[in-house]
């Protein structure tokens, strides 16, 4: 029997333990009513996991794309299958037994919701209640605060599914939670940030950034990713037109990459 909450995340090749954390913080989830839409793009093997979380309703649907058309599929997926409730989660992280309660009462307000982050790595929790550090609880997230940057990510956040459409993704498009998110407050969705419930972030090699690190590389790749990011919005909204062409007339060199480091001890993603 379907039920009305998806949980969606992707899997890939990846260590077997980080699905094990985050399949058991799904089992200990007070809120119990929900189906996990697991896309996986060739993880093989998946049968030994399924078999060790019975209780937990996993829905499996083989897909491989670049990691946009993956997060397309599953989305259209939840749309197409009449789900009301989209609560995202990343395969390689774990969350509070909590976030699914939570977000569901959120959204009895709200049509978004965006949860606090803590980090971690090999050696444990390192930075609690990192998004705090910028921004308060029950704060409503404008579309002005996410023009240069990003706290949606799609490990911390949940919405309604009537606010969204049936999706397509640039196929290259990195961003894809800063460009879904934008793109739904450009329609007047109305956000929420909660730090009664968090996602425990996994800080390593294979994140597509990472948050909290500044470094040459990683303000290059944001560059580019802001750069993508604003040339598809400039097509529908005149402030992404502005945007872009700053970020076209910006000049790279080491005073730049300096003073960037410098600007914030807490960057959010894509900040700079």
């Amino acid at each position: 029997m379907r039920n009305n909450v998806a949980f969606l995340t992707t899997i890939f090749p990846m260590d077997k333990s980080y699905l094990f954390d985050f399949f058991n913080s799904l089992q200990k989830q007070t809120y119990k009513n929900f189906d996990v839409i697991v896309i996986n793009d060739n993880y093989d093997g998946f049968d030994e996991v399924e078999q060790a979380f019975t209780d937990l309703n996993i829905i499996e649907l083989n897909y491989s794309g670049t990691p946009a058309k993956n997060r397309e599929y599953g989305i259209n997926y939840v749309i197409d299958s009449g789900y009301d409730v989209l609560i995202f989660g990343d395969s390689d992280d774990y969350f509070d037994s909590d976030r699914i309660q939570v977000s569901i009462d959120s959204l009895n307000d709200y049509d978004i919701v965006v949860n606090e982050i803590s980090l971690f790595n090999t050696a444990g929790i390192y930075s609690n209640k990192y998004i705090s550090n910028r921004v308060q609880d029950n704060t409503q997230i404008s579309l002005d605060f996410i023009k240069d940057k990003n706290i949606f990510g799609l490990s911390n956040t949940a919405l309604r599914v009537s606010i969204l459409d049936r999706t397509g993704f640039d196929q290259d498009l990195v961003a894809v939670d800063w460009y879904l998110y934008t793109k739904l407050l450009l329609k007047n969705a109305k956000a929420i940030f909660t730090n009664k419930t968090q996602t425990y972030y996994r800080q390593y090699e294979s994140n597509t950034i990472g948050i909290g690190v500044r470094s040459d590389e990683t303000i290059k790749k944001t560059r580019l990713v802001k750069s993508k990011h604003y040339s598809l919005l400039a097509k529908e909204n005149s402030m992404f037109k502005e945007l872009n062409e700053r970020e076209k007339n910006i000049q790279m060199n080491n005073e730049y990459y300096e003073l960037s480091r410098q600007k914030n001890k807490t960057p959010l993603w894509w900040e700079d």
